[in-house]
């Protein structure tokens, strides 16, 4: 029962590693102000479409960190700049928690919503790219209910 626990974990790790981009991790880079641009939300591109578009100002480029940011100038109205800039791009360091999140902080004198991902193309629309983690737990429980029924407790 041990012996197949362990490989059964083993396998998971390694397809959740391989869904998530870790192994090769890349980021969409581009920048966006106003209403111009298609780096802004809603960002409907993918690497396929990237790759299809000649004279597209939105790239795909890879990333050593592994971790890639969406940051957003003027998220607080119109007040300040509502929608000013958005801008995709690698992370070149990991944060020293290793937590994904997403925050407001104060860059160049502008409260500008900061968002940090580990995945590959993690920074699209979406903050993060969690269908990854319900697949490898489906997978997970396929499994380990697969090895209860093979294996007497």
């Amino acid at each position: 029962m041990h012996r197949m626990l362990v490989i059964c974990v083993t396998v998971i790790l390694v397809l959740v590693t391989i869904a998530s981009g870790k192994i090769s991790t890349r980021c969409y880079a581009c920048r966006s102000r106003g209403e111009q641009g298609d780096c802004k939300d809603p960002f409907t591109n993918n690497a396929t479409s990237i790759k299809e578009l000649a004279g597209n100002p939105i790239s795909v480029t890879s990333c050593p960190s592994g971790w890639c940011r969406k940051q957003m100038e003027g998220v607080r109205g119109p007040g300040d700049d509502y929608g000013a800039a958005t801008e995709r791009a690698c992370l070149p360091l990991s944060p020293p928690d290793g937590e994904e999140r997403c925050a407001e902080v104060n860059i160049r004198n502008k409260i500008t919503l900061l968002c940090v991902c580990r995945g590959d193309l993690c920074n699209s629309a979406q903050s993060l790219q969690s269908y990854h983690y319900f697949i490898a737990v489906g997978l997970a429980m396929s499994i380990l209910t697969y090895a209860r029924n093979i294996i007497p407790v």
